[in-house]
């Protein structure tokens, strides 16, 4: 099952007048695409198009089937994780425990099936144990895992990631790569933007290029 598909997208920014073009692009469950190129190619402009985050002027991009035109943007973000390439900019909460369970509280959800979800998903993550810490005390890896647990939380079932292994030591890399094997075992789809030869040797999996605004499947 595709989770993203885009088809004529065409994307220009005002100012700066750089346009992103892609002809045709599906990113399905169950894979890892990576996404590369050089920086000002439009990477991550073609991932902020796949969550919403920016509109098309031309073209389609349908979420899980639906157009993303007609979803709301948290909508979508309940379906489409998006982890920034600082993660601290997406936590909140003053505890990694708070911000677990913040959306669920906005929500309105059964406060106890919240709390067992988050305690699972914070041992899972090995992170069980830093519950009452701050975040913005956690390493950028715990911060990683911190965001991408509250993605799970939300329900999310495809991620985009960029540059996820940069500023991490080796030790917090092969983490990372252990997590990424076990959503994509999940069935979880995953698009990862990257420069590393490291994180690109290790799946043998679908690439796409961009260059000066072109996608390359």
């Amino acid at each position: 099952m595709n989770a993203i598909a885009l088809s004529d997208v065409v994307y220009r920014y005002p100012r700066t007048g750089f346009l992103l073009s892609c002809p045709f692009l599906e990113l399905p469950l169950g894979e890892m695409t990576l996404i590369t190129g050089r920086n000002g190619s439009g990477k991550t402009t073609l991932s902020k198009l796949m969550c919403g985050v920016l509109k098309p002027l031309e073209g389609e991009i349908r979420i899980f089937g639906t157009r993303a035109d007609q979803l709301s943007l948290g909508k979508i973000g309940s379906q489409v994780g998006y982890l920034f390439q600082n993660p601290s900019r997406q936590l909140f909460a003053p505890t990694v425990w708070k911000e677990m369970l913040f959306v669920q509280e906005i929500l309105g959800q059964d406060p106890g099936a919240a709390e067992q979800r988050a305690e699972e998903l914070l041992e899972r993550m090995g992170l069980g144990h830093l519950k009452e810490q701050s975040v913005y005390t956690l390493s950028r890896g715990e911060q990683q895992r911190l965001a991408l647990c509250t993605m799970l939380m939300g329900g999310a079932q495809f991620f985009i990631l960029d540059e996820p292994s940069v500023g991490l030591d080796k030790n917090n890399r092969e983490k990372l790569y252990q997590l990424l094997d076990e959503l994509l075992a999940q069935g979880k789809g995953l698009a990862v933007i990257t420069h590393s030869r490291e994180l690109a040797s290790r799946w043998a999996c679908r690439r796409i290029r961009l260059e000066e605004g072109r996608v390359l499947v």
